[in-house]
């Protein structure tokens, strides 16, 4: 399969976009993220019974899981955007290695997406719940 220039450059524009979205995503994961570790350390000073300090660090450790997952998606995704400028000038034969990437690379990104709305419905409930 052969794939013009012009088709070539806006596949190529599309992902970028796609990429830069994903990046102001990410940063609002993070944002959010830092947000409820702040609301966990509140909630630590007022609450210290056993069971609660319990679930406050499985909370914590979430956090910080979300903190590597973010991390970890923000690398993938400036090695897209590299492999994006690398690939802008060697011709079609890339397209279906970057189709593939992208591919995943928005799976990934629903996963953490789901991932991180259902912690933090988890986490306002366990905060209701002491309250």
């Amino acid at each position: 399969m052969s794939i013009s220039t012009t088709t070539l450059n806006k596949i190529i524009s599309q992902y970028k976009h796609e990429s830069d979205s994903w990046k102001r995503y990410l940063q609002f994961i993070q944002q959010e993220n830092n947000y409820l570790k702040t609301r966990l350390s509140q909630a630590l000073q007022h609450d210290t019974d056993a069971e609660f300090l319990d679930r406050a660090e499985y909370f914590q450790n979430k956090f910080l899981n979300e903190d590597e997952t973010v991390h970890l998606l923000r690398q993938d995704v400036h090695e897209m955007e590299t492999l994006l400028e690398d690939k802008l000038y060697e011709g079609n034969s890339i397209i279906k290695e970057l189709q593939k990437k992208f591919k995943k690379l928005s799976r990934d990104m629903d996963t953490v997406e789901r991932q991180f709305n259902k912690l933090k419905t988890d986490f306002n409930e366990f905060l209701n719940e002491a309250a």
